[in-house]
């Protein structure tokens, strides 16, 4: 069993929203402070209909996972920008497919990382590592993620609306390193923001949502759909492959309401060939 690392965090900013926070806050959850209300409360006047996508946001990497424990065979899992433990955690659901799956956590918020090891202390199956995902070479040699993980069995490897953190080339030089790092049969499942930026009203829907973000958030960049094409190229993409939420869901398995929110937020779930 990994070794924990029970080493105390640094003292948390009080005086500036956290993203881990603010998108717990949104999926209804309590571990967050007055900056991330007042920050919420704020982005809420521009898109209410945030909270719903957060809420979608996490049944579609549920359903990722189950798929990739069922159908992809994978017993193995790398959450990578994990955020504050929610509804529908990787662990849960990896483990109702199979009792033998292992899941690492990984993030550097302190918040995250405060609640994720705590949860996690008597678990067997699941662990927590304090790195930040845009370095994979720190991530993959992490005391927590070598010790729990066998790389060289297929990963199922999680990338949960974390990605518009990381501007342009650099967000696929990250993904290449991470699946570099795993064999032939590992998957890739991916959660992105869309700003089609084609002047149209999704456009500016999404634009202002960016702006608001990008006040306490200033690296956050939306990207477009061949923007996104490119984080998964050369994987072999799961039907329907890289769709907005509203076209992922068979008709008698679609609960988005009418607002178009799901439009804001593409999916994919590719295997490594």
């Amino acid at each position: 069993m990994p070794e924990r690392n029970d080493a105390r965090p640094a003292p948390i900013d009080l005086d500036r929203a956290s993203q881990a926070r603010v998108y717990d806050l949104l999926l209804g959850g309590k571990n967050n402070f007055e900056v991330d209300r007042r920050f919420v409360h704020e982005l809420l006047k521009i898109a209410p209909e945030v909270p719903e996508l957060t809420r979608q946001n996490r049944r579609w990497l549920a359903e990722a996972v189950f798929r990739m424990a069922t159908e992809g065979g994978v017993d193995q899992f790398l959450d990578l920008g994990a955020g504050l433990p929610t509804a529908q955690n990787t662990h849960d659901v990896a483990l109702r497919a199979n009792a033998d799956a292992t899941v690492v956590y990984v993030d550097n918020d302190l918040t995250a990382i405060s609640h994720g090891q705590a949860l996690l202390a008597d678990d067997r199956h699941s662990f927590f590592a304090g790195v930040d995902l845009t370095d994979p070479a720190a991530v993959l040699t992490d005391p927590v993620v070598k010790a729990a993980l066998d790389l060289n069995r297929p990963v199922g490897i999680l990338l949960g609306l974390v990605l518009h953190n990381v501007p342009g080339p650099e967000a696929v030089q990250i993904i290449a390193d991470y699946l570099a790092a795993v064999p032939s049969g590992s998957y890739l499942a991916l959660t992105h923001p869309l700003n089609p930026r084609d002047g149209g009203r999704l456009a500016e829907f999404s634009s202002a949502i960016e702006e608001k973000l990008r006040e306490p958030f200033p690296r956050i960049g939306f990207r477009t759909r061949d923007e996104t094409a490119s984080l998964v190229a050369g994987l072999e993409l799961v039907e329907p492959g890289l769709v907005d939420l509203t076209a992922w869901w068979p008709d008698d398995k679609q609960t988005l309401t009418p607002t178009g929110a799901g439009k804001l937020l593409l999916v994919a779930l590719g295997r490594k060939p």
